[in-house]
């Protein structure tokens, strides 16, 4: 059989040549993961809204695991885009964190995509950079690091949930029932991004007081 005819024949597999980039797959997959969910995500229904067949998709990816973990690497660099040159630790340090909720809100079916997959190894070089002018001694940076991604993505991946499911993050409060609760609601900041913000300068305050020089002085 020629060469050219053996490039053209079709068959299970992955093709010869490639018909879509590995770049396109992951976005319209991610696309395709925002309209309908994860569970609607198959090779098949990508290779669909790609107008290809699923072979295609295998040139670039050795399975659905595989196209799932770079989804979640994409969405991990999306939020490192917004850095700004020249803040201080504290300010990257929050900036950071509302960016991962943003991204994960605008990709609120993507929870379990980045439990299931989230790809520490790209992590490792944000890691280096915010420990680079952390202002705590060494010997409590995996504890900083640790208090504020668990917080970071406990709180986007909890509003992630409740908006991929239409529910409330806090339900109504019958005052009556709930005076205290409902009080706090009342008089807590106007945006939750605002009230997420609260909460990581209350984090902060406490390094500052534990390990900074207020701490070292008690």
């Amino acid at each position: 059989m020629p060469a050219s005819q053996a490039r053209k024949k079709k068959g299970p597999g992955r093709p010869l040549t490639p018909l879509i980039t590995r770049e396109t797959a992951i976005r319209v997959s991610i696309n395709l993961l925002d309209r309908k969910g994860l569970d609607a995500l198959t090779v098949q229904a990508v290779a669909r809204e790609l107008n290809v067949q699923a072979p295609s998709l295998y040139y670039h990816f050795k399975n659905r695991d595989e196209l799932l973990h770079m989804m979640a690497r994409t969405l991990l660099v999306e939020v490192g885009q917004g850095e700004k040159p020249g803040s201080s630790w504290e300010e990257r340090a929050i900036d950071l964190a509302v960016a991962t909720r943003r991204v994960m809100l605008n990709h609120a079916h993507a929870g379990p995509l980045m439990l299931r997959f989230f790809p520490r190894e790209l992590m490792l070089g944000a890691y280096e950079r915010g420990l680079s002018d952390c202002p705590y001694p060494p010997e409590h940076h995996l504890a900083v690091l640790e208090a504020l991604e668990k917080l970071t993505y406990g709180k986007a991946l909890f509003d992630a949930a409740a908006k991929a499911h239409d529910h409330a993050a806090m339900p109504t409060v019958d005052p009556a029932r709930y005076p205290l609760l409902a009080a706090a609601i009342a008089k807590s900041p106007v945006s939750d991004e605002a009230l997420f913000v609260e909460t990581l300068e209350v984090l902060l305050d406490g390094f500052r007081f534990r390990y900074g020089q207020k701490g070292k002085a008690i």
